[in-house]
């Protein structure tokens, strides 16, 4: 069985008033997986998204928005767009 997982972005911890530093974007990610209660390997997906973000900015804000509207892994897949899911897809391990 595949395991998603949502990865957010570092610009969406700078939008809180107060943050003293904005998380890297593979942080946050291990951080709302934590929260979502997302299991498997979690940091080779979350390392792996970051990757894919980091090469595209729209891809990125997608998965801000998802981490911002969603409550757990599979409500920001279903809310992904095609790249969205492909990128998750790419990410996925085995669990």
């Amino acid at each position: 069985m595949k395991l998603t997982v949502f990865l957010g972005a570092a610009s969406a911890v700078a939008l809180f008033a107060g943050a003293a530093a904005a998380e890297s974007f593979e942080d946050m990610c291990l951080r709302v997986s934590g929260e979502w209660g997302s299991t498997g390997d979690v940091a080779a997906q979350c390392s792996c998204l970051a990757e894919l973000a980091a090469g595209d900015q729209s891809l990125a804000d997608e998965m801000t928005a998802l981490g911002e509207s969603a409550s757990n892994d599979a409500e920001a897949y279903e809310g992904a767009s095609a790249a969205g899911k492909a990128a998750m897809d790419q990410c996925a391990v085995e669990s």
